[in-house]
């Protein structure tokens, strides 16, 4: 199992929400999925990998198969959370959507790469890198609590991360 974010967790203690519903965006092996479900949020689980769901099988979560990279079909719409996560994975056209689909009063927790790591890893491709600053850009509607623009080095890992976590008022 991967490592819960340093990021996720600092965020999920400081807010006031503690408990909820919390969407896990492209959840991968479902780290954070398990995270917020044991700290007692119910949780929707979204991948468009069907393998990832064999990672994880708590009860209060919510395992949905689906791709939400189409800005045209977002697969989300009937839904609304108090928490929405998302780290390390980057699609800007759908920034309005997740924005959507926060409660008034909810939390946007993000964390992807950021300019300078096509130097030491993946990803390479420039589409699934942050410019500088450029998360604050995306969640300009929201109402900015913390963000950082950092080189994060932990042991063997290293990466170029932005991370922030906004409010929708």
């Amino acid at each position: 199992m991967n490592k819960i974010s340093n990021w996720v967790k600092y965020c999920i203690e400081k807010i006031s929400i503690k408990k909820g519903v919390a969407l896990d965006l492209a959840c991968g092996k479902g780290r954070h999925s398990i995270y917020l479900s044991k700290l007692g949020f119910c949780v929707v689980s979204v991948d468009i990998n069907k393998e990832s769901f064999k990672y994880f099988s708590e009860k209060n979560i919510t395992k949905l198969l689906k791709d939400i990279e189409n800005k045209n079909s977002w697969p989300l719409v009937e839904y609304k959370f108090d928490i929405i996560v998302v780290t390390n994975f980057l699609n800007r056209t759908i920034f309005p959507m997740i924005i959507n689909s926060l409660n008034k009063g909810g939390f946007l927790i993000y964390e992807t790469f950021s300019e300078g790591h096509e130097k030491i890893g993946k990803p390479t491709n420039p589409k699934y890198i942050l410019q500088s600053g450029e998360l604050i850009l995306l969640c300009s509607q929201l109402s900015l609590i913390a963000y950082e623009e950092i080189n994060v080095k932990c042991h063997s890992n290293h990466s170029f991360k932005q991370r922030i976590i906004s409010l929708n008022v």
